[in-house]
């Protein structure tokens, strides 16, 4: 995490001379729609429980808190540590599947709640600071999601969306029982480096963590690609740019991977 803090103190004078983006810039409304296919019109039912929270400084660190009860906190410590507390447990916040997550930006984050049968998940969902703040990296945010449909055994997940989609990226496949999360990672970058392309995973949120949603023998997934203006959706089989992301370790920051196409079959020459 400290690298956010040094890569922060170079880009922050950027700011200062106009080198930002828009603070709540708005996600593409083919996007949207393209997203939302995959739900099948099955989205959670979704509220917002808070968007300003009270905080107060201790020796652990200011905690922010929404005004509703059992509702969780959300805790600021160290250089650029943070946690997530809900009633006697606590999970670090600034650690993922796929690399560290900064702090949120509490002024413009929502605590929100997603409710499915059988199944109720409390939600931060908010930009991030520093450098996610000045960049074009401002198009990712960040998701805290706990599980507390059996409050005494809350199930914590740290999640983030790129292209501005925020929460759009949580609902809930046709039949699933419990929450899915639809994980974007580019593939492919336009001329002036904006992702054309993402290649979409979807994972279940299930009692002992992420899950990779299979259909037929594979991941269940799909291509999100740009043509003409408008964002298409269609499935696929393979991820390779995710996979090769993945086991290179690279953070989700990474500029998109260039992945070689499988080579041709080579035909042998009939003999003679």
């Amino acid at each position: 995490m400290k690298r956010f803090g040094i890569l922060t103190r170079y880009l922050l004078p950027l700011a200062a001379l106009g080198f930002t983006l828009p603070s709540q810039a708005e996600v593409d409304g083919s996007m949207a729609f393209a997203l939302d296919s995959i739900w099948n019109l099955e989205r959670p039912s979704v509220s917002q429980i808070s968007d300003s929270f009270s905080s107060k400084t201790s020796k652990s660190g200011t905690t922010y808190r929404a005004s509703a009860h059992n509702t969780p906190d959300y805790l600021i410590h160290g250089e650029e540590a943070a946690s997530v507390l809900y009633r006697y447990k606590r999970f670090n916040a600034t650690q993922s599947l796929w690399g560290d997550l900064p702090r949120l930006d509490m002024e413009h984050t929502r605590l929100l709640e997603l409710s499915m049968p059988k199944k109720r998940y409390l939600a931060f969902s908010g930009p991030g600071k520093g450098l996610f703040s000045v960049t074009d990296w401002q198009r990712y945010s960040f998701l805290h999601v706990v599980d507390v449909s059996t409050p005494s055994a809350p199930v914590y997940y740290p999640l983030l969306a790129d292209a501005y989609l925020g929460e759009r990226v949580l609902g809930r496949l046709a039949g699933s029982p419990t929450l899915n999360y639809a994980r974007l990672v580019p593939s492919e970058l336009d001329a002036v480096g904006d992702p054309s392309a993402y290649e979409v995973s979807l994972y279940a949120l299930n009692r002992k963590g992420l899950e990779p949603v299979m259909q037929d023998g594979h991941p269940l997934a799909y291509a999100l690609t740009r043509e003409a203006g408008t964002w298409e959706i269609t499935p696929i089989q393979a991820t390779p740019v995710t996979d090769a992301q993945d086991q290179a370790k690279r953070p989700f920051t990474s500029t998109a991977l260039r992945v070689a196409p499988p080579a041709a079959p080579q035909v042998e020459a009939n003999a003679q």
